[in-house]
């Protein structure tokens, strides 16, 4: 990836499986390209810093649904937003929390 600056994000942490009932939020900071999305940015954190981060999606073109997040308080669907240097990425509030910005959509 050919970077030419960087933008900071935070990305909510959490493992209820774990026995753990808060979370916390890790800033990341990573290379920005123009075009990238809060997707490409998970991928980039999974991918190159933290193998254990836990987030989902299946089409990465805004049909399946899969990748809701909450982007600074509003849900959003994380392929199809453009990333933003200071973004703070949590799960969808509105449904039970698996793991990290992961949640149960079954479950309301």
């Amino acid at each position: 990836m050919k970077n030419k600056e960087s933008v900071k994000v935070r990305v909510f942490r959490c493992t209820p499986e774990n026995g753990e009932d808060t979370g916390h939020y890790e800033e990341y900071n990573i290379p920005y390209e123009a075009g990238m999305t809060v997707l490409t940015a998970l991928d980039y954190i999974y991918e190159h810093i933290d193998r254990s981060l836990s987030f989902y999606y299946s089409c990465r073109i805004g049909k399946c649904l899969g990748c809701f997040v909450d982007v600074d308080g509003k849900p959003v669907l994380a392929c199809t937003t453009l990333l933003k240097d200071g973004m703070t990425i949590g799960p969808h509030k509105k449904h039970k929390l698996i793991k990290d910005v992961v949640v149960d959509f079954r479950e309301n």
